[in-house]
């Protein structure tokens, strides 16, 4: 096939030849491979070694393993090629690296920051030169947004402490190279534009309501892939049982291979199966280069004949008929020959140059084109890129399927690597505000939650904000909290995540964000904040700067990044800034009674009422606040204080306090419940307990084993999860933990004891007839038998002698209740159109569109009503709803009212409003597919509706599996649950004259300061006018002066409109 010499390769081809160290990146497709055949096909006169991370990499690009090349050992580390290390080249290795001119590194996103230092180090002591890679020229090829670096978790700590990532562009040479980064655009493999712009936005690991809907599409969960389609799937024993049970299905004999070897050989030394079972019409994948040229490795067809010593295939791409015998992998080692770089044979391996294919690996499949793709997401992708080197392997969507919806769990990529490529096409950076952001939090391994963030902002050498705030995690606070002595409730003000970051937002507007532990925040929005926008613009980790970074907290390390910028300014090239920001949007922050003293400096240009109401009740200036402001943040406080189970009297006098010192002494605060606990009752024989939060029980770790252990030992039993039939009681470290199982526990009605309390009464409780009387650790499993679980949850006697609960929810329809204006609340999932909108900036926008206000929590005097998923449900803002007496609607009410409401919109955009959508969609012309010998099988759309409800009830749901879960579907009402009647009119229209007052008031002042606005930049003109000034200052003033007016008349209608409906 001839090769079409585009500008790009020949640009490529010519700063090689050159002598240039490059790097070659591009997306899945762009002919990555082909330009690199072709540079070794043309080069002369020099020798050039080709490498890659693996086996498999190093077979397609006919080259060697980095180890094998380098005679690295596993387990090797850069201290081992210093001066007395344990690295000794052979003499062979030696001469080889002594005369390599060339060095090409092929899936270079695989190579690790130690393994590139490494080679370098290597290349320097072998040929006796201090320079990079002892002078020898690199061309580094690979798409680094595909397979990433494998580190293992008992590497991860070395990484910490030594690189700032795993990947080579962090290794300590890695900033002497000096690469000329070559990035590929054109792809070959699609012809799909529609396809095309999908991928792209995966690759860098964000994807648009539309093109996951578009996705969707695709979805077959019952599909059956035809025997000329491929399925790929993350999991190697998944492949392997699709691949047999489909041999087993033929009813033709089967065949056995088994690899022949001799000499040096080991598994990675080829690229086929050990043992290949086969039969006629078995699918299957070529894995060599046709000398003749007939196909190339990943060709894929079906056998029509087999026999032991051949196999006839028929390929799919041109239906030639070819005949396989055994093919010899030669294993060789690089060596030096007179002639050059060359190598000699140390092993061989014989085997058919196939391997069954009706499904294989997505690892496997990379660098592959498959014209029919089955994608099973079974397995979940585990690795950042996995998805798109999946995706990417087809070539229209539609001959594309999967076998469950797409989610933006599924959609990974390292954002460090998204930004570095994003600045290589960006804009310049022009504006000279920049934001110093430090992010600290718990980290679980398999996810990270942000419990601490502080920033500084910078205009020039101007400090003009210096703020931070402690975060709730939503989950455990594990080492973290005992690392800062958090004390049990210490969180429980604090606001969320997606509380905090309209605040930032704000007071980040554009600035660039130079971040230290960034990707640590941007991957606590996989699990803490899912569905949350971080908006922060397109900066810089402070740590490719190559600057030491000092600091023991986020307020050291911040002040730290903003002195070295003002000692040294930073070079920063490209970068998009921090866009708007919403005026409207309530943010949050909080400095807890018992942390350290923190700055609490905003820039009052970029900050709100509320945002300056907020930092006075952490040791912000007080002055000019609004009592409203000062109000609401006390009612905040305390609805997240009682929804996360820890309203005490202590809370309420800090709230008092807080409010005092921001000029407010009469509120109006919830009552304090008693959080008193019957525990030997709770905890009756036969009790079903969960924990949470725990490091240590009883003195020693509490793994599972031992768990079930200690529990057996007082006839308790063991749960791994809290549901809502199957476990009486949790466990809790931190009584006000936000974890799933305490979310889960507060939701269910279950009780929550803290560790102290339980470990309380199992050291001084009341025996049991098990063996506990000596030490409670450790426990003798064998002496305690298990009574037989209940089938119904055994309340404890306390809850069974207590009075009926006879509260009845007011539940009112949206129709007659959602009138423009009301203040609304929403609890659990809410999903319209089917679209699920998180908490925050989404459904802010959504009210906005139907005319009423969000708000983020349920209080006295400042929310109206409460939409709700679960009817059932006993947690914090159903809590709050009952305390105040607030009516409820069902989400599913809300759903109808919100679809109607913005179909009746003169909007041609409503649906991406709803989606939250902020980029352009342009149109894209339908492509016709090729036509195809089998017809892809239609997909029925309901299959890619949604995936299914797992069964509340089951007890097994891990919090590894929960946090790579889907959006959890609606809860249905309950059949026998009863409408009560709608609220009278009077207390409607009560509400709404209360709803209507603070916003009067701050319509009335926003129309003030844009008269004076106005008026300034009218004064402004006049002043240019008589001095004399350029006209392009009038012209400016004027523009501003004409839009300063039209925001005074807007808010101007706004504030008579609310003075009316007050009247």
């Amino acid at each position: 096939m001839a090769i079409t010499i585009t500008s790009e390769f020949q640009d490529a081809l010519d700063r090689i030849n050159t002598g240039e160290n490059v790097l070659i990146t591009g997306k899945a497709g762009t002919g990555k491979s082909t330009l690199l055949r072709t540079f070794l096909d043309s080069v002369e006169e020099k020798n050039v070694l080709v490498t890659a991370p693996t086996g498999v990499a190093a077979l397609n690009v006919g080259g060697f393993t980095i180890h094998k090349a380098f005679g690295f050992r596993p387990g090797m580390y850069p201290d081992d090629l210093k001066s007395g290390g344990k690295y000794h080249a052979s003499a062979a290795t030696a001469k080889l690296l002594q005369s390599v001119d060339i060095l090409v590194v092929d899936e270079i996103s695989m190579v690790r920051a130690d393994l590139f230092d490494m080679m370098n180090l290597a290349l320097q002591r072998m040929r006796k030169d201090t320079r990079p890679f002892g002078g020898v020229q690199l061309v580094l090829v690979g798409d680094l947004l595909q397979l990433p670096p494998v580190v293992t978790d008992d590497e991860s700590r070395l990484f910490t402490e030594h690189w700032d990532s795993p990947y080579f562009f962090s290794a300590h040479c890695y900033d002497d190279v000096a690469l000329s980064n070559i990035n590929l655009t054109t792809v070959w493999r699609q012809s799909d534009e529609e396809f095309i712009e999908i991928l792209n936005q995966i690759r860098e690991g964000s994807v648009s309501g539309a093109a996951l809907d578009r996705l969707n599409q695709q979805v077959d969960a019952d599909f059956q892939a035809p025997n000329d389609w491929v399925t790929v799937s993350s999991r190697r024993k998944g492949v392997d049982k699709i691949n047999r049970e489909r041999l087993d299905a033929l009813d033709t004999q089967k065949f056995l291979s088994v690899a022949s070897r001799s000499g040096d050989t080991d598994k990675t030394s080829f690229s086929g199966s050990d043992e290949l079972h086969y039969a006629v019409g078995a699918r299957v994948m070529t894995v060599i280069n046709d000398p003749l040229g007939r196909f190339v490795n990943g060709s894929f067809g079906t056998v029509l004949k087999a026999t032991d010593d051949t196999i006839t295939v028929q390929l799919d791409h041109n239906g030639e008929v070819v005949e396989l015998s055994h093919h010899v992998w030669e294993i060789k080692r690089p060596t030096v020959t007179d002639a050059g770089i060359g190598s000699e044979v140390i092993g061989s391996v014989s085997q058919f140059p196939v391997i069954l294919a009706w499904a294989i690996t997505i690892h496997k499949s990379q660098g592959k084109t498959i014209p029919k793709l089955f994608i099973n997401l079974a397995g979940g992708t585990a690795t950042d890129g996995q998805f798109y080197v999946a995706l990417s392997r087809g070539v229209s969507l539609d001959n594309l399927r999967f076998s469950a919806p797409v989610e933006p769990r599924h959609i990974r990529a390292n954002n460090s690597l998204v930004r570095r490529i994003r600045r290589d096409v960006g804009p310049v950076a022009t504006t000279d505000r920049i934001t110093f952001l430090s992010v600290d939090g718990v980290n679980f391994g398999i996810s990270d939650h942000v419990a601490r963030i502080h920033a500084v902002v910078m205009e020039g050498s101007q400090k003009v904000a210096d703020f931070g705030t402690w975060i709730n995690p939503m989950s455990d606070l594990g080492s973290f909290g005992e690392h800062h002595s958090i004390p049990a409730g210490g969180l429980a003000m604090a606001p969320t995540l997606s509380d905090f970051w309209p605040l930032l937002l704000r007071q980040a507007e554009g600035s660039i964000v130079v971040g230290d532990n960034l990707p640590m925040l941007e991957r606590a929005i996989r699990h803490q904040e899912k569905g949350m926008d971080l908006a922060l613009g397109n900066g810089y980790d402070f740590s490719e700067f190559s600057i030491p970074l000092s600091g023991s907290d986020v307020i050291e390390r911040s002040h730290a990044m903003a002195a070295a910028h003002s000692e040294n300014p930073l070079s920063i090239g490209h970068g998009q800034v921090v866009p708007l920001a919403s005026q409207d949007t309530e943010g949050a922050v909080f400095i807890p009674s018992w942390a350290p003293h923190s700055p609490m400096l905003l820039d009052p240009t970029h900050a709100t009422d509320s945002d300056h109401a907020w930092a006075a009740y952490s040791g912000g200036p007080t002055k000019d606040l609004v009592t409203e402001e000062v109000i609401e943040t006390a009612d905040l406080l305390s609805a997240w204080a009682v929804s996360r189970g820890y309203w005490t009297e202590s809370e309420v006098a800090d709230v008092r306090a807080r409010a005092a010192h921001a000029g407010v002494s009469n509120l109006t605060l919830p009552d304090v419940e008693s959080l008193k606990l019957d525990i030997p009752s709770l905890l009756a024989p036969g009790t079903r307990i969960a924990f949470t939060g725990r490091n240590n029980l009883l003195g020693a770790p509490a793994d599972d084993d031992r768990l079930r252990e200690l529990c057996a030992a007082k006839e308790l039993e063991y749960k791994t999860a809290v549901s809502r039939t199957r476990c009486d009681v949790l466990v809790a470290h931190d009584p006000a933990s936000q974890s799933r199982k305490a979310q889960n526990a507060r939701e269910f009605g279950k009780p929550i004891i803290s560790q102290d309390d339980f470990e309380d009464w199992y050291n001084n409780g009341p025996a049991t007839d098990s063996s506990t009387a000596a030490e409670p650790t450790p426990v003798v499993a064998e002496t305690a038998t298990l009574p037989p679980a209940p089938e119904t949850s055994t309340l404890p006697a306390t809850e069974q002698e207590a009075p009926e609960d006879t509260f009845a929810y007011t539940w009112v329809t949206p129709d007659e209740y959602l009138t423009p204006g009301t203040r609304v609340s929403f609890r659990g999932s809410t999903y319209v159109d089917g679209v699920l909108l998180p908490q925050g900036e989404p459904l802010q926008g959504l009210c906005s569109m139907l005319g009423i206000e969000y708000k983020q929590a349920v209080t006295k005097t400042r929310c109206d009503v409460l939409v709700t998923d679960a009817p059932d449900a006993t947690d914090g803002k159903m809590k709050m709803a009952r305390m105040h007496n607030k009516p409820l609607i069902r989400q599913e009410d809300f759903d109808a009212w919100a679809k109607q409401k913005l179909a009746e919109l003169d909007f041609d955009d409503a649906r991406d409003a709803v989606s939250d959508e902020q980029e352009d969609e342009l149109p894209v012309e339908a492509v016709e597919p090729a036509p195809l010998e089998t017809p892809a099988p239609a997909v029925t759309p309901e299959a890619a509706a949604a995936p299914e409800e797992p069964d509340p009830d089951t007890n097994w749901v891990s919090y590894e599996e929960y946090v790579a879960s889907s959006a959890p579907a609606q809860t249905p009402v309950p059949s026998q649950t009863v409408m009560p009647a709608a609220p009278m009119s009077s207390f409607a229209s009560s509400t709404g004259a209360i709803a209507t007052r603070p916003k009067f008031e701050k319509a009335l002042k926003r129309t003030k300061q844009s008269a004076i606005v106005a008026a300034a930049l009218f004064v402004v003109i006049i002043v240019a006018g008589i001095a004399g000034l350029p006209v392009a200052v009038g012209g400016i003033s004027l523009l501003g002066s004409m839009a300063a007016a039209i925001v005074t008349v807007v808010f101007g209608i706004k504030a008579l409109v609310h003075k009316m409906q007050d009247a």
